[in-house]
């Protein structure tokens, strides 16, 4: 038992992601860094709970992740960690710590947002729809679009629509970069019973959805350009549409042949996707004033 193996439950290479979304979204509402307090609660509130969803998620799923040569050298399944209900308290400890933390910084809705993100994660995502339905990922994908709407209300309850529109990027991204990921370990879903929609239609089709999901993306992406304006709206457009092509360019190259070899790139090019996407968000933001 090593703090490493708690870290890990975590799944600390999503969290970044989700905090870019949240932080992204609280400096595009305020077209500057936000207050101290609103970056404390955006940022470590918001890490927190979404970690203690994740380790939650870790604990929910240990029996599958002991079937599946992808995850069979995690934590729990390994035994590394035991008892096996330590990852569930932390799970619990931690979800209740970043609410809390966010309670004592940011606003109703910005507290409200982060509690509602770990929920969905864990309940509906997690015991819900994963084990049911091939659209698991498609509508628990909100649970992400949480992370933006947090930094949006922490900051503002005016100019709604954008703070959808930031949510909204995050909700269609998701099913493009997970499908990427499960077409590589498709396997694995249909040993376990797990109708991941790679698993349930073939590599084939799953990458006809990708790249229908991103062609529905980068639109998406192009709607905060008519919130901007000068060069901040230049300098959005111009790396969002570089960033939408290229991420198309290597679903269409999945599509065109679906080996793991090309889901693993169009998977490994979509995570800084979202978090370049949202940097140049926060610059135009800024560059707009």
């Amino acid at each position: 038992m090593a703090f490493s193996d708690y870290f890990a439950l975590t799944k600390p290479k999503i969290v970044p992601l989700l905090l870019m979304a949240a932080l992204g979204s609280s400096v595009v509402a305020a077209r500057t860094i936000p207050s101290p307090s609103v970056l404390i609660g955006v940022l470590v509130g918001g890490a927190t709970a979404s970690a203690g969803a994740l380790a939650l998620n870790s604990y929910l799923e240990m029996g599958m992740d002991a079937k599946m040569k992808r995850t069979m050298g995690r934590p729990l399944p390994s035994g590394r960690i035991v008892p096996p209900r330590n990852a569930l308290a932390l799970g619990l400890g931690l979800v209740v710590l970043g609410v809390i933390v966010a309670s004592l910084t940011l606003n109703v809705l910005g507290t409200f947002f982060i509690a509602l993100g770990a929920f969905i994660y864990v309940p509906v995502y997690t015991l819900l729809l994963k084990p049911r339905t091939s659209w698991n990922i498609v509508l628990g994908g909100f649970a992400g679009s949480c992370a933006a709407l947090a930094g949006w209300y922490a900051v503002t309850w005016s100019g709604a629509a954008v703070g959808w529109i930031l949510g909204a990027l995050v909700f269609v991204w998701t099913p493009s970069h997970f499908w990427s990921l499960a077409v590589i370990t498709e396997e694995d879903y249909s040993a376990v019973g797990v109708p991941m929609l790679p698993s349930v239609v073939g590599p084939q089709a799953a990458s006809r959805y990708i790249v229908v999901n991103t062609l529905l993306l980068i639109p998406v992406s192009l709607l905060l350009a008519f919130y901007l304006s000068g060069l901040g709206l230049f300098v959005y457009l111009g790396v969002a549409a570089v960033f939408g092509v290229l991420l198309l360019w290597t679903n269409i190259k999945l599509l065109r042949k679906p080996t793991k070899s090309n889901a693993w790139l169009a998977f490994k090019f979509s995570s800084p996707y979202l978090a370049v996407v949202f940097l140049a968000a926060m610059a135009a933001a800024v560059l707009h004033g």
